[in-house]
């Protein structure tokens, strides 16, 4: 399933977001309903009691930071507000990342998402890795307002400090909860049922201990089929909740203090949750410690799964497995009845692969299986991996690209069917390296510790 938007608007009354197609399902605005009508009885009345305070010099010569698609809608939204009669944006800056070098080899180099949206609206890009040595543009007129979505480098205080009004921070997610640089994926890998936006701002030397000026209502907005979206459907969904958020700041001045910041009393006696980077770590699968709803929400949310697999006799022969992101939860047909009792008996952990008799195991296109951590709350436990890569070889189906790699042992035979399965489990760790279920135990130094490294 993919969501899509069929409607963006930014008006200088009220900016909307009007239908979401998410599959073959239409998701109603109402969460940008509700937006409207927060905005219409809250913020008129800050605009109506700021706008008096606010000499035309004082028109807003903005620095934008920001570096992926979640920042693009901000930006977007920013730039065609500026172009609005009664706008109070004089002038955009932006500041990005460094183009960074990818793929095999390092050849190709890849702009951060934000540099050709910024280029294609006409304004000028700045590129940096750290703020270390580097200062605003000098003009006429310094910037008087910053404003960091989705950037990854915390504004130094003398920069922030030197802005006449600070700067502001669109967050996606209910501040304090998921507070941190990954709220998104955190979401989905937590198996929330909701979530939203929020504006606050910027702390000169903390990340997302801002005032919180603006909010999703509580208790959030109800994310778009919980079970299916990923991370990129949920971020284009949110981003232009945020991009909304922000004009709407901006047109009614909650830059300017006094603040009005949100209560936030609601959130007192609630269990909230950081939302920590994304590691390598995160993304080393452990079948046998977590269950399928876990692994596959985590596949939603990362798409960049792995494991470890032992492939020779020696414990220190092992390879990384690259999991495709089109892995998926079993269906109807995926494993035949001659072979469904023998697979769904598979050790948690060790894939399998279920070929026709005539078929050549090593130019097969049938997925791998992997049996999870049994969950006690669902039935089943098999996920389906159709494509992985091995080590540095090429992208492949799963049963074909594992034979090649020579994963499986010799097969078992289930009427026309083959089942294969690896030798070994796959690992979350590539070290330490495993040993045979028959190995003896290790000897136990005066110490107290192992004399090797081998995990039992």
């Amino acid at each position: 399933m993919r969501l899509f938007p069929t409607g963006v608007a930014a008006r200088s009354h009220g900016a909307h977001v009007s239908k979401w197609s998410f599959g073959k399902c239409a998701i109603a605005g109402t969460a940008c309903r509700q937006r409207r009508r927060h905005f219409s009885s809250v913020k008129s009345s800050v605009k109506s009691a700021r706008s008096d305070d606010v000499d035309d010099s004082d028109s807003l010569r903005i620095l934008f930071c920001g570096t992926d698609q979640f920042s693009v809608a901000s930006l977007q939204a920013l730039a065609q507000y500026s172009k609005t009669r009664g706008s109070n944006v004089r002038s955009i800056d932006v500041v990005t990342r460094t183009d960074k070098r990818v793929g095999r080899g390092r050849k190709l180099v890849r702009p951060p998402a934000i540099k050709p949206a910024a280029q294609e609206l006409g304004l000028p890009v700045h590129q940096i890795d750290t703020f270390r040595g580097w200062s605003p543009p000098t003009t006429a007129a310094a910037c008087n307002l910053i404003v960091a979505v989705s950037f990854g480098l915390l504004i130094p205080p003398r920069i922030l400090g030197a802005a006449k009004f600070g700067g502001l921070n669109v967050h996606p997610s209910m501040l304090p909860d998921l507070s941190g640089p990954a709220p998104i994926q955190w979401a989905i890998i937590l198996g929330r049922e909701r979530t939203g936006v929020s504006l606050q701002t910027l702390h000169p030397t903390r990340f997302d201990e801002g005032t919180v000026l603006d909010q999703t209502p509580p208790p959030g907005l109800e994310i778009p089929h919980p079970d299916a979206i990923t991370a990129q459907e949920l971020t284009s969904y949110l981003s232009l909740i945020g991009a909304q958020m922000l004009v709407n700041a901006i047109r009614n001045r909650l830059y300017i203090p006094p603040y009005n910041a949100v209560d936030s009393s609601n959130m007192a006696g609630k269990d909230l949750t950081r939302a920590p980077k994304i590691t390598s770590e995160l993304c080393a699968i452990d079948f046998e410690a977590l269950t399928k709803p876990e692994i596959l929400r985590r596949n939603r949310a990362l798409q960049s799964l792995h494991g470890f697999v032992r492939f020779g006799p020696e414990p220190s022969q092992v390879l990384r497995i690259n999991f495709g992101a089109d892995m998926r939860d079993i269906r109807d047909g995926d494993v035949p009845e001659e072979v469904r009792v023998a697979a769904q008996a598979m050790p948690a952990g060790v894939p399998y692969a279920i070929i026709a008799a005539h078929e050549n195991v090593n130019e097969s296109s049938e997925p791998l299986i992997i049996n999870a951590r049994p969950d006690t709350y669902q039935e089943g436990c098999q996920i389906v991996i159709p494509t992985i890569t091995v080590s540095s070889r090429a992208k492949g189906p799963g049963a074909g690209a594992a034979a090649r790699a020579k994963f499986f042992s010799q097969p078992e035979v289930f009427g026309t069917y083959k089942l294969y399965r690896f030798s070994h489990p796959i690992s979350g760790f590539p070290e330490p390296p495993f040993v045979e279920c028959t190995a003896p135990p290790p000897k136990i130094g005066p110490s107290g510790l192992t004399n090797d490294n081998t995990r039992i």
